[in-house]
């Protein structure tokens, strides 16, 4: 298997899919906290997972030096139609275990679009196809049936249940040689981390 070798990243890799666009922007901040500080949203996470604004705000930064470091990490996802964020998708490792995971939420107002699907079959992609990584894991909660319809929709297989996050999860799998990517629009633009992140946090407050 894998592992992940520290390499300090100097292009963020931005990805387009028909109707989603999957970055990470300052001004995405206040949609961030809606997400971590909605009920629904949260109700299958772990407590852990819920934050304030400006704990928020350090987690922002967190996620492009993570970009920067891993080459990998969490992505804010915008409708290309309206400009709205709709929720974000990505990587992180697995309940600090070297394996790494896929996770997304989206808001609400955005649930039943199929914009979950369509943003994790645009991760998986970019982690194939651009890290060449063998496998990635995911986690969520066996009454969470939302998101095991996304897990099943983007070929992750069933592994077991077990304990992670302080939670009783159900866990599943996809490899590289059982990925099958679909025909559906793809494009990956790379744009320099001092061009894509020469902001002050602070105003975003």
């Amino acid at each position: 298997m894998k592992t992940q070798t520290p390499k300090e990243q100097t292009v963020y890799p931005v990805i387009e899919t028909e109707r989603l666009l999957l970055r990470i922007r300052a001004e995405d901040l206040d949609t961030i906290y809606c997400l971590f500080s909605d009920a629904d949203v949260q109700k299958y996470f772990s407590v852990e997972n819920k934050r304030t604004h400006e704990q928020l705000r350090t987690t922002l930064k967190n996620f492009v030096s993570r970009w920067k470091g891993r080459g990998f990490g969490l992505r804010c996802v915008t409708e290309k139609k309206t400009g709205e964020i709709v929720g974000y998708c990505g990587f992180q490792y697995f309940d600090n275990m070297p394996q790494v995971e896929i996770v997304f939420a989206f808001l609400k107002k955005f649930w039943l679009k199929g914009f979950a699907t369509e943003a994790a079959k645009a991760c998986l992609r970019f982690w194939f196809e651009e890290m060449n990584w063998d496998q990635v894991f995911a986690a969520t909660s066996p009454k969470n049936l939302a998101s095991l319809r996304v897990l099943e929709k983007i070929g992750m297989s069933y592994v077991e249940k077990s304990d992670h996050y302080q939670m009783e999860l159900v866990t599943h799998l996809i490899s590289r040689n059982k990925y099958q990517p679909d025909k559906s629009f793809y494009k990956m633009i790379r744009i320099g981390f001092s061009e894509m992140f020469n902001f002050n946090f602070a105003e975003t407050v």
